[in-house]
């Protein structure tokens, strides 16, 4: 009999631990933010060597640009969206 009031014991803290730990891993998705997606730029016009340029560039070429980097080699330019979720 005393046993199993320890094992109760045992099986309540187990399910108390891991209800926090799957409310703590909620919370921190909670403020995620989606990555971002890469693509190459249609318009820029030639070999990338400012990101601050890029970034124009690609802010210009669509509103759903949130940004634009050199990346490659040769070093081209790279338009960033928001990944879908």
């Amino acid at each position: 009999m005393a046993s199993s009031r320890g094992d109760t014991k045992i099986s309540a803290s187990t399910a108390v631990i891991l209800l926090l730990v799957i409310v703590a891993a909620e919370m921190g998705s909670v403020g995620a933010k989606r990555a971002a997606c890469s693509h190459l730029s249609g318009v820029y016009p030639d070999w990338c060597i400012n990101d601050s340029s890029c970034e124009e560039v690609c802010k210009v070429e669509s509103h759903d640009n949130i940004g634009g980097a050199c990346d490659d080699f040769p070093a081209r330019c790279y338009c960033q969206t928001q990944c879908p979720p």
